[in-house]
């Protein structure tokens, strides 16, 4: 099996995973569009290599692996930041029910007394 066509094969498994697990509801919706993203452009660059290099040549990047790394770092920026907007989101609205609760807890002490 040469590397290309095992490249196409794990790129097309990474497709099939993130399908499947957004199928399932286990993935929501917001993580997958750019899980499905990753997966088609890994599909893309393992079809046709000599795209990477004539990307890479378009930007001026001597080696095209290193215009792999800098995009897999940018995914991993983009998943990083959604995480934290996410997490950000979460705190902000555990803070609302937590000082609810409160308010509804001493409204019913004030009820009891």
């Amino acid at each position: 099996m040469t590397p290309q066509v095992l490249s196409i094969l794990l790129a097309v498994l990474l497709l099939l995973a993130v399908v499947f697990l957004l199928r399932s509801y286990v993935l929501p919706e917001k993580y997958a569009v750019l899980w499905l993203v990753a997966s088609v452009v890994a599909i893309v660059l393992s079809a046709w290599p000599g795209l990477l290099d004539a990307i890479s040549r378009f930007f001026g990047i001597a080696q095209p692996i290193n215009l792999l790394f800098v995009g897999a770092f940018f995914v991993i920026f983009l998943i990083l930041m959604q995480i934290s907007l996410e997490l950000a989101r979460t705190r902000a609205e555990l803070r609302q029910v937590v000082q609810k609760l409160a308010l509804e807890l001493e409204k019913a002490r004030q009820r009891s007394d």
